[in-house]
């Protein structure tokens, strides 16, 4: 189901011509930063900023929705476990924090590094990293293959 609406959701901002929210660690650290400051002060974010957080509330929503539903089925397939009690808010400070202090990253597609923030903060021990195929290996027959988010992952990020 959240996989529909996150569907819904990148097709609207795609057909506006709008980068989701979550397009890369720039925009993620943006939207961010709007939610922060408008818990900060009295002043109100534009129509834009407030339906940018939602989405991306929404977003880590979505994310503490299916950990909970992987981790069900293969308890080894993430690189991190989340807490059953986690908030939307949690989820927004630890990526936030990791953003902060990764500048460097911030051009890495936002769910590579939403992953890679919430690995830092509740790593996974049982965790199984995708290895990298033998030379020569035929597709479809050879281990997992290594993306851009394990990668990622495995640099210790």
């Amino acid at each position: 189901m959240l996989s529909i609406i996150g569907a819904f959701i990148a097709l609207g901002a795609a057909r506006c011509g709008a980068e989701p929210v979550w397009a890369t660690g720039s925009t993620l650290l943006e939207v961010i930063r709007y939610d922060l400051q408008a818990h900060g002060s009295s002043e109100k974010l534009t129509d834009y900023q407030t339906n940018a957080v939602c989405l991306l509330l929404g977003y880590f929503n979505g994310f503490a929705e299916s950990a909970a539903l992987a981790s069900h089925y293969d308890a080894t397939a993430l690189p991190f476990s989340l807490p059953d009690n986690i908030t939307n808010e949690e989820i927004e400070r630890v990526v936030y924090d990791f953003l902060s202090n990764n500048p460097d990253k911030l051009n890495i597609k936002g769910g590579a590094l939403v992953v890679a923030a919430l690995a830092k903060a509740y790593p996974n021990p049982t965790f199984k990293p995708p290895v990298r195929p033998a030379a020569g290996d035929l597709p479809g027959t050879s281990a997992r293959k290594v993306d851009g988010l394990s990668n990622a992952l495995l640099s210790g990020s």
